[in-house]
């Protein structure tokens, strides 16, 4: 692997880790191993504030944020995973996250489908 791989490669997990934390941990309310009971939005859609899921398929499919300027609601957590299915897409995503520094993604409300505001996932240099 010659140094641009690896960067790549490097980018890639850090937004995936970044954007996807994954942390064991049991369901605090009724102290079992099953996954969170999250609202159902009228789309089908679970929301609510609790990314400590066992499993990534367990995260709510809207997962509470806040957003700039203070606005509060609700970021898709599939647009947290970087929009990339190839290396070539990789290398392009890298170039502009590091000339603007973070990605743009929409803050939604609760319907998941009403755009409030934007979330910016931020990158370190």
């Amino acid at each position: 692997m010659n140094k641009k791989n690896i960067t790549v490669l490097g980018a890639i997990l850090a937004l995936t880790t970044i954007a996807s934390p994954t942390v064991f941990t049991k369901n605090h309310a009724a102290n079992t191993d099953s996954p969170p009971n999250y609202p159902i939005n009228e789309q089908g859609q679970t929301y609510g504030s609790d990314p400590l899921t066992i499993e990534p398929s367990q995260k709510p499919d809207l997962l509470k944020a806040t957003g700039e300027n203070g606005v509060e609601g609700y970021v898709k957590t599939s647009d947290l995973r970087p929009p990339v299915s190839s290396p070539e897409e990789a290398i392009a995503f890298q170039k502009i996250t590091e000339a603007t520094g973070y990605r743009s993604i929409p803050l939604y409300e609760t319907d998941g489908k009403t755009v409030i505001g934007e979330f910016r996932l931020h990158f370190s240099k």
